[in-house]
């Protein structure tokens, strides 16, 4: 049997009830999808990555979080920022933090960047026809590779950059991005163009608020993380 076979829909009599059952329906009978908004923000800069993202999750017009965690350790050299779904984001950590550690403890020597976007991407491009509602941004730094900055996409798409912007509030973050980027920036200029550029996206989209969580990350020592309060008044 083909795997197209064993993935398409069933059409079942319990399938049929299930959907008539619906728990969230508007007006028009019409089924209501809670969506999660966010801005998440990376760049490279002389000799590391600075990765951004808000604090903010929510459903629909509902702030579900002031508090969520966007930007997660993977490994001292490997960060990752979310995007999308929570609850597939947050299982996407945890494989490819394992993952990780795994090939880590084999080959003794930090993964390189580009092989653990891999990684996720062979995950991602697996479950295509039912694709998890992520956007990716990996951010690292190794001494064969140097700084690497990686946009993953929820298809199992890898694009390198040397600046991104995923989420809800992402137009207005690359208009900060595409005006003040340059090469070779300094890491304090690195971090408040990364500042800037998610503050932009807070100010203008709802779905973004509540701070900023800021990591730079360097090929040796540990990573500096650090929270930035922004008004929002």
């Amino acid at each position: 049997m083909r795997k197209e076979e064993i993935l398409k829909h069933i059409d079942t009599k319990f399938m049929k009830d299930f959907e008539v059952q619906k728990p969230y329906t508007n007006q028009n009978n019409k089924s209501i999808t809670f969506s999660t908004g966010t801005t998440t923000v990376g760049l490279i800069c002389k000799d590391a990555v600075v990765l951004g993202t808000d604090k903010r999750a929510t459903m629909a017009y509902f702030i579900a979080s002031k508090i969520s965690e966007k930007l997660h350790k993977i490994q001292d050299h490997l960060w990752m920022t979310i995007a999308g779904s929570v609850a597939d984001a947050q299982y996407l950590v945890d494989i490819i933090r394992a993952e990780t550690t795994i090939y880590q403890l084999q080959k003794e020597k930090p993964i390189p960047v580009k092989s653990a976007g891999k990684m996720m991407s062979n995950l991602l491009y697996q479950y295509k026809l039912f694709p998890f509602e992520v956007g990716l941004i990996l951010g690292g730094v190794t001494r064969e590779e140097g700084p690497v900055l990686l946009d993953i996409g929820a298809y199992g798409s890898i694009l390198p950059e040397k600046y991104v912007a995923v989420g809800s509030g992402q137009n207005f973050s690359y208009g900060v991005l595409e005006a003040k980027y340059k090469d070779d920036l300094s890491i304090e200029e690195g971090k408040e163009i990364v500042r800037t550029a998610v503050t932009s996206s807070i100010i203008r989209d709802m779905a973004s608020g509540n701070g900023i969580d800021i990591v730079v990350v360097k090929e040796k020592g540990p990573a500096e993380k650090e929270f930035i309060s922004i008004n929002q008044s």
